[in-house]
């Protein structure tokens, strides 16, 4: 029997949902709540043992059961994160997020940083070569990020990615803050090229990169975040 016109086009729609599902990649949010003493006490102190408080959101698409996949996502993640600790997964609109709280190490130099971390992740505060303050990178372990891509795909057909990167730097200290950002958003608005942000105590700004620097964190494995000016 031949099917009629509507079957048909029930069939292609199918197929062709199937094709858009398998195209969208596991994503990766990340985002981090960082103290301005801490990179303070990393930065110019050099103290050991310090990390960020963060959260990592892991896309795992609408047709995933986020809860009975807990065990693969917790396999191949809890390696790769400090202090990994499983949270309510989140739906939002037709997408379903696997939720994890961690923490970020903060190291004082990226040289060698992913011998002394099983981080996948890591913030390197240290002197500033320009400015009298403190520089704050944002680093990537790549073999790291290989052996989560590889487990990914190997259940998913997809691709592992990094998505929205954003931190939310609080002024802990008693004193006001010069924090010097470029080519980021800053408190959802966009911004291109240097631009200082004063922060009064106890006040937050928020930072997201933007594609661009996504991208390029993605290639090089280390992104600039932004500047704490100490002195002119």
């Amino acid at each position: 029997m031949e099917e009629g016109p509507t079957m048909l086009t029930i069939r292609k729609l199918f197929s062709t949902a199937l094709i858009l599902l398998f195209l969208v990649g596991c994503k990766l949010d990340l985002s981090a709540n960082l103290n301005v003493g801490d990179l303070h006490r990393v930065a110019l102190s050099k103290q050991n043992g310090i990390a960020s408080a963060g959260t990592i959101k892991f896309e795992v698409g609408s047709t995933a059961n986020c809860g009975d996949d807990n065990e693969f996502f917790t396999s191949i993640l809890e390696n790769h994160f400090l202090d990994f600790k499983i949270l309510p997964c989140e739906q939002v609109g037709i997408e379903t997020y696997f939720v994890a709280a961690i923490k970020i190490p903060i190291l004082f130099s990226h040289i060698d940083w992913p011998e002394k971390t099983n981080s996948l992740i890591a913030l390197n505060a240290g002197p500033s070569n320009k400015i009298g303050g403190i520089d704050v990178e944002l680093l990537l372990n790549q073999a790291r990020f290989r052996r989560i891509n590889k487990a990914v795909e190997s259940k998913y057909f997809q691709k592992f990615e990094l998505s929205r990167i954003g931190i939310e730097l609080k002024n802990d200290q008693v004193t006001y803050q010069d924090v010097l950002a470029s080519d980021i958003f800053v408190d959802s608005l966009p911004v291109v090229g240097p631009k200082a942000f004063g922060l009064s105590p106890g006040k937050s700004l928020t930072l997201e990169l933007s594609d661009v620097k996504e991208e390029y964190f993605s290639l090089y494995n280390r992104v600039s975040l932004f500047s704490l000016v100490l002195s002119i």
